[in-house]
């Protein structure tokens, strides 16, 4: 985004090594600003009360309160704080918590530089909930079940053919499978999928079923 605003970081993560490589990684990018480093869950609380950052990126599995009860906590403060989750696990049930808590999306912890800053700006800037592109779709089921709801209406609109192939696209359906589907050729579906996202300003298919979930536009 043209002349975007610093986003103010606090990283928590108890694994010494993991957490300084994040760092480094964070800092490499000027938009991000880490304004504190937690150990442990109790220590995050105190950081966030202090500093009040936009995003805490939190590791689910810490010691002394763990990440899951951390975020609870986040989410009383009020202070508008973001929460990404980091974890070594994907199952389900640990994330359905984090989501539960209030987090807004979860990255494995072997994830490349690009996919951290492309989950950190669709939180920060579009309001968007990110998860990894190979479990967006079960994620997304999972939301469905949350006390909350996370789908407000769409402000732009979609064609009745873009939301077919949007709705195809959430069903993990490729290119050449919707193209046949839908009797048309593999180049309009391309056409109708980068128009689709430039509507939705996302850059990859896990933004477009997040938009498209988040937003309401599907049913999965």
């Amino acid at each position: 985004m043209p002349n975007s605003p610093i986003i103010s970081i606090v990283v928590a993560d108890d694994h010494l090594f993991f957490r300084e490589g994040l760092i480094n990684v964070l800092k490499s990018k000027k938009r991000f600003e880490v304004v504190g480093i937690a150990g442990n869950g109790k220590e995050l609380i105190e950081l966030v009360s202090k500093h009040k950052p936009t995003l805490a990126i939190v590791d689910i599995g810490m010691p002394v309160m763990n990440g899951i009860e951390a975020t609870k906590m986040i989410m009383a403060m009020e202070y508008k704080t973001e929460v990404i989750a980091l974890s070594m696990h994907t199952e389900e049930a640990i994330i359905f918590k984090m989501l539960e808590a209030g987090a807004k999306g979860y990255l494995e912890k072997n994830i490349s530089k690009e996919e951290l800053f492309i989950a950190i700006e669709s939180v920060i800037d579009y309001n968007q909930f990110y998860f990894p592109e190979s479990s967006t779709t079960s994620m997304f089921r999972l939301m469905k079940k949350l006390s909350f709801s996370p789908y407000p209406k769409p402000s732009v609109l979609f064609s009745e053919r873009e939301l077919e192939i949007v709705s195809l696209v959430c069903q993990d359906f490729s290119s050449k499978e919707i193209a046949s589907s839908l009797s048309l050729s593999n180049r309009t579906i391309e056409t109708h999928r980068v128009n689709i996202m430039q509507k939705m300003n996302v850059k990859s298919v896990a933004g477009m079923v997040a938009y498209a979930c988040t937003k309401g536009l599907v049913q999965l």
